[in-house]
């Protein structure tokens, strides 16, 4: 992957890196975002077929992918950096969330999973590969 298109800064643990929107219509999104914010889009590598990075100039701001469930809603979904996807996604259960996608690998990105506060509002984790 080349530096202009790297999806996230590698910052340190605690810190939001990452925006992540999970569409009905990635069509529709290119287009909306694309007409009011100027954003480009690009296809994001060979192995993760349909996730398409946002791009302000060169810089990601951000990703999007059409919505796994159907019937679930377009939203945004912002993620933070932490040491251990596993511990982190367990301690939140214990904390009165839950985890919405379980910890899973994504090569050349990392470890990432996807929970919900106590509220129910969602965020995504993640480990970045170094």
């Amino acid at each position: 992957m080349s530096k202009d298109t790297k999806p996230m800064d590698c910052a340190k643990s605690g810190r939001f890196c990452w925006n992540e929107l999970v569409t009905t219509s990635v069509p529709g999104a290119k287009k909306f975002y694309g007409g009011l914010l100027g954003w480009k889009t690009k296809p994001f590598g060979k192995g993760s077929p349909g996730y398409t990075l946002l791009l302000n100039g060169k810089d990601s701001v951000g990703g999007m992918m059409k919505c796994p469930k159907p019937g679930n809603p377009a939203q945004w979904i912002p993620y933070v950096i932490v040491e251990d996807v596993d511990a982190t996604a367990k301690k939140a259960g214990k904390l009165g969330g839950g985890v919405l996608v379980p910890p899973f690998e994504v090569k050349g990105v990392g470890r990432i999973a996807v929970l919900e506060d106590a509220q129910e509002a969602a965020f995504g984790i993640i480990r970045p590969e170094m």
